[in-house]
């Protein structure tokens, strides 16, 4: 069983890298505070964000007989991603209006507290994985089926933990950034415009456009 659950979380890591990619290699290459502890921690910090949506997620299915389904609706899923786009978007803009101004030399960020508060590194590490955890994909809601009705509550949960172990292993490249903006300064602000770039992109087009219209 434990065997299944890794191999079922490796099946899944192409997507997980397709949807986290996109926000925490901007948002790591352009910390203001580089090394490779801090790093780690934000990357670790993100994950756990993800992993505590999932479980969120499982509670709530669970709770109204969603998982009694052998297939999940797709008309939900995509609403799901809808609202992780949104709130993914809204927080990388909030980290790079209150931290980081890429337009400018000024490291200090944004003068507002409250900004500088609500776009803070960890805090933005936290809610992107929160949001990142809202898109369901098929081996996923496998993985969900399975820790719930796999046997008892402790089997399901560590089915569970390590489907996700399965999926860890293509996050291991996000570990060595911190050796090339060492190297390569200008990677910094590029990444800075970048997250920027894909705050707007998620909100504006993956998100409002398709909820509203």
């Amino acid at each position: 069983m434990i065997l299944e659950a890794i191999l079922l979380g490796f099946s899944t890591g192409t997507y997980c890298a397709m949807y986290c990619g996109p926000v925490l290699i901007p948002f790591l290459f352009g910390t203001e505070k580089q090394s490779y502890g801090r790093n780690a921690a934000l990357t670790g910090t993100f994950l756990l964000g993800r992993l505590a949506m999932y479980f969120i997620l499982g509670a709530v299915f669970g709770a109204a007989g969603l998982l009694i389904s052998e297939f999940f609706d797709p008309v939900m899923a995509r609403r799901l991603s809808v609202y992780a786009y949104i709130f993914c978007g809204l927080s990388l803009l909030c980290n790079s209006l209150g931290v980081r101004f890429p337009w400018s030399n000024c490291e200090g960020g944004c003068k507002c507290p409250k900004l500088r508060k609500i776009g803070n590194d960890w805090v933005t590490a936290a809610l992107t994985g929160l949001a990142v955890g809202l898109h369901i994909c098929p081996p996923l809601w496998t993985a969900i089926c399975r820790s719930v009705f796999g046997g008892n509550g402790l089997k399901g949960f560590f089915y569970f933990v390590f489907f996700y172990t399965g999926t860890l292993p293509f996050f291991i490249p996000l570990l060595g950034i911190p050796f090339l903006t060492k190297r390569i300064s200008v990677l910094k602000k590029i990444s800075r415009i970048t997250q920027i770039l894909v705050g707007a992109y998620f909100l504006i087009f993956n998100g409002l456009i398709p909820l509203f219209f």
